[in-house]
């Protein structure tokens, strides 16, 4: 069952109790999308804690309400998840780090009003001042090496861009290794350009070796998980373990 909670305008309250159905997920598309019209920045606060079931069609609505609302993510800011279950403390913990403007944050159920109060406070958008994406010379041409500093932004993303596909064009089989110092997310924006999934397609065929410095914890995770699913064979290495990835891509950089 839905049922929509007392909340400030700019966020929407809800909570999910015993069985949800595709009925449920339409009347939370309906709400959602009239308050994307009606307000530039939204907040979602979700209490699951008497969440039991959801059946086919509830599962199957609310992919299609996910991919559908991707397209505005740009406005959301606040995501408060209210539950007494493991899976949306590791929802939060994946997905937080990737996106500079949407925050998520799990709460206990005996949290729910501060839930609500952390939901509908509006953070100050983090400012991309300088480029976090700088490339790295190395000492072959088909193996591209980068560092990553900060949030990547919309602005500077057709230039990555453009030098990831020119690398692909240039060779049949690439290798890349990745630095980061500091990874604050990326602006949402960035998943609406048209180039992007055309360029993952080409790295799924084209990349052999992927090394990436200084990892954090959670995307070692993922990527040990996710690595033998795809013929990319993507190692992690610590910071001070640099010189290793050089040595397992088989390049140099070149000071």
């Amino acid at each position: 069952m839905f049922a929509q909670l007392a909340a400030p305008d700019h966020v929407l309250a809800f909570q999910l109790s015993g069985k949800v159905t595709g009925e449920d997920i339409e009347r939370y598309k309906d709400l959602l999308e009239t308050m994307l019209v009606t307000h530039d920045v939204v907040s979602l606060d979700v209490d699951f804690t008497d969440l039991s079931d959801m059946d086919a069609d509830a599962l199957l609505e609310g992919v299609k309400a996910d991919l559908e609302f991707l397209s505005h993510i740009g406005q959301f800011r606040r995501g408060a998840l209210v539950s007494d279950k493991e899976w949306p403390r590791a929802v939060t913990g994946f997905f937080s780090p990737l996106f500079a403007n949407f925050e998520m944050k799990s709460f206990a159920p005996e949290q729910v009003d501060e839930a609500l109060k952390w939901a509908a406070e509006l953070p100050a958008l983090p400012q991309a001042n300088t480029p976090a994406v700088r490339f790295l010379p190395t000492s072959r041409d088909d193996i591209l090496a980068f560092e990553v500093d900060g949030v990547i932004s919309e602005a500077e993303f057709p230039t990555v861009l453009a030098e990831i596909n020119a690398l692909f064009d240039r060779h049949d089989k690439v290798r890349l290794l990745g630095r980061i110092k500091h990874l604050g997310g990326f602006d949402p924006a960035i998943l609406m350009q048209s180039g992007l999934i055309p360029m993952k397609l080409a790295a799924m065929r084209k990349v052999e070796r992927y090394a990436i410095v200084g990892a954090p914890g959670w995307m070692s995770k993922m990527i040990s998980t996710m690595n033998p699913l795809f013929d990319v064979d993507m190692r992690t290495f610590p910071a001070d373990r640099e010189a290793a990835a050089w040595t397992w891509i088989e390049a140099e950089p070149i000071r």
